[in-house]
């Protein structure tokens, strides 16, 4: 189709507009000047915004220095996991309006709020039950620009989505389990868009559901197949700046859609036996950014392995599924894990195992 070059365009660098000496400096034409001496960290977010324009933002990545960029445990905490402790089974973590941890436990049937160093400082839900406000095997909660928090729930046979108020306190629910529009099997991955409308991920119904924050059903789109575009358990999901849409399979790849579900481009795909093997889920910072939780199995051999030999980590893409650099959790022997990101880029990956459940916190160096 046609298009015109937009009449303004507003140009920035790590959210400064026109940047500055130390980043590097851009002139209203989009000519990037980079700083004189490389920036700590060194990766450099470029971005273009015209008002109107379908996609509303534009990010370019600058990497700067030697060597390339890298992260660095800043802090973590834990508890005993299981019987232990409070957390049981963790399986999403996600920041709320506050700047707070939810974690979302599937064995504990909670979803569960600590601070960024480990606090607890409350808990949402009555724990399990086929009630309204109560859990089954909860997945993650997501928060809107008011702080209401949405909770996807798998098991039972109940509507699969339940909002509570920064509180806790039940305020509605919706979205039917089953296989018709506007119903889900198993929902997933949770995200707003700028308009506040609601994205899930649905695993076995391989496709992309879009609620208004009321629970008014509005579109999906997306099919179970091997091309790009289709699905194979479709998880975790991301909406950037300009509302594009980044879901990520169980088996690879990551792939970009318009909100519409108009397939972009696709990266991050699976490389078994040595390599990726699982993605678990996906989440993005302010400049567009894609962090993927992927499993590898280590010293894999067939049928057989051991939990031993899994291995998490975290990939990180930029906004057109170029690869930065990979996040090492230290922890041993945990299973798949899901990650966080604040508005200063700091990187809350979730784990599981050797007895512990806990949160490991990454800075860029």
């Amino acid at each position: 189709m046609a298009a015109t070059a937009p009449e303004k365009v507003t140009w920035s660098v790590n959210d400064i507009p026109g940047g500055n000496a130390e980043v590097g400096v851009i002139d209203v034409n989009g000519l990037y000047r980079a700083p004189l001496k490389a920036p700590v960290p060194h990766e450099i977010h470029i971005c273009a915004e015209a008002e109107g324009a379908a996609n509303r933002r534009l990010w370019g990545t600058v990497l700067m220095g030697n060597p390339d960029p890298a992260y660095k445990m800043v802090g973590s905490w834990a508890e005993s996991a299981g019987t232990g402790g409070r957390l049981k089974k963790p399986h999403g973590i996600s920041i709320d309006g506050g700047g707070n941890l939810l974690i979302a436990d599937q064995g504990a049937n909670r979803i569960f709020r600590y601070s960024k160093t480990g606090k607890f400082l409350s808990e949402i839900g009555r724990g399990q039950g086929a009630e309204a406000g109560q859990f089954t095997e909860p997945r993650y909660a997501a928060v809107d620009d008011s702080g209401n928090i949405f909770v996807t729930d798998v098991k039972s046979d109940r509507p699969r989505m339940q909002v509570f108020d920064t509180s806790g306190k039940l305020l509605r629910i919706f979205a039917e389990k089953g296989f018709a529009p506007g119903q889900i099997m198993r929902g997933h991955g949770l995200a707003f868009d700028r308009k506040q409308r609601l994205f899930v991920t649905d695993v076995d119904n391989m496709r992309v559901c879009i609620f208004e924050r009321s629970g008014k059903f509005q579109s999906c789109w997306g099919k179970d197949g091997p091309s790009l575009g289709d699905f194979n358990a479709p998880h975790g999901l991301f909406i950037d700046g300009s509302d594009d849409v980044f879901v990520n399979g169980y088996y690879g790849p990551t792939q970009k859609f318009t909100p519409d579900g108009d397939f972009l481009l696709a990266f991050g795909f699976g490389d078994p036996p040595e390599g990726a093997v699982y993605f678990h889920s996906i989440t993005g910072d302010r400049w567009g950014n894609v962090y993927a939780t992927v499993r590898t199995k280590a010293g894999y051999s067939g049928a057989l392995e051991s939990q031993a030999g899994k291995k998490v980590s975290i990939a990180k893409y930029n906004n057109n599924g170029d690869f930065i650099c990979n996040l090492s959790l230290s922890v041993k022997e945990h299973t798949e894990s899901w990650a966080a990101v604040d508005r200063d880029g700091n990187v809350y990956a979730l784990f599981t195992g050797a007895g512990q459940a806990g949160v490991e916190v990454f800075a860029q160096q």
